[in-house]
C-alpha cells in the first residue's frame, strides 16, 4: 500500500465511524424514556411496600360513635392526619405513566363543561360520597388541552396518561400526593 493512500483510508474510516456514531445517537435518543410508551401502573404501585405501617387509631372501634361525639371528631382528625401524609413511591417521580381511575372534577375551562383539573381516584364516589382515601391514592390531574374528546361521566372510569410527579397538594376536596400532567385521557376499556 502506498503512503499516499494512508490519509485517504484514515479519513474514510474516520468518516464511517462518525456516521455510525451519529446513527447510534439518533436511535438511542428515540428510545429514551421521554419518547417511550407510558408505563401502565395500578393503584397499589403508588403505595410503598410496608405501608400502612401501623394502626393510627391503635385498634379503637369507632363504629359506635356518633359523628357529633367529640371523641369521634378527635379520632377522625388523627386518622386524617395519617392518611393525608401517606408516603409515596419516589421512583415514580418524573415517569411517564398510564393509570385508570374515576374523575372528581375540580376546575372547568371557562364557559365550558370541559374539565381542566380533576382528582383521579381508585373507586367511584371517593372524595364525594365517602371520605377521601389516603393521599397516595389520589392523583391531581392537569388537563391543559381542550382538544381531548373527554366527556365526564362519574360512573365511567378513564385511563389517564402523562408525566407523573410527586407533589403534596391540598384542595377543598382532598389531599393528593401525586400530580399528573395529562397527555391523553380516554374512557377505560376502550
Amino acid at each position: 500500500m502506498s503512503l499516499t493512500l494512508l490519509p485517504y483510508l484514515f479519513y474514510k474510516n474516520q468518516t464511517c465511524c462518525h456516521f455510525i456514531m451519529l446513527v447510534a445517537l439518533a436511535v438511542s435518543s428515540c428510545a429514551s424514556p421521554a419518547y417511550s410508551e407510558p408505563r401502565s401502573i395500578g393503584w397499589n404501585d403508588l403505595v410503598p411496600l410496608g405501608w400502612p405501617d401501623r394502626d393510627p387509631l391503635d385498634g379503637r372501634d369507632i363504629s359506635n360513635l356518633s359523628d357529633q361525639d367529640p371523641e369521634a371528631k378527635r379520632l377522625y382528625a388523627i386518622l386524617r392526619e395519617y392518611l393525608d401524609n401517606a408516603p409515596v413511591v419516589e421512583e415514580l417521580d418524573g415517569q411517564q405513566v398510564s393509570i385508570p381511575g374515576y374523575v372528581v372534577p375540580m376546575e372547568f375551562f371557562s364557559g365550558t363543561r370541559q374539565i381542566k383539573t380533576f382528582l383521579l381516584v381508585p373507586f367511584q364516589g371517593a372524595c364525594i360520597h365517602v371520605p377521601p382515601p389516603a393521599s397516595n391514592q389520589i392523583v391531581l390531574v392537569n388537563n391543559d388541552r381542550k382538544d381531548f374528546d373527554f366527556t365526564y361521566d362519574p360512573e365511567v372510569p378513564v385511563l389517564v396518561s402523562g408525566l407523573l410527579t410527586i407533589d403534596h397538594i391540598e384542595s377543598d376536596l382532598a389531599v393528593s400526593s401525586y400530580q399528573l400532567d395529562a397527555s391523553s385521557i380516554t374512557e377505560y376499556g376502550n
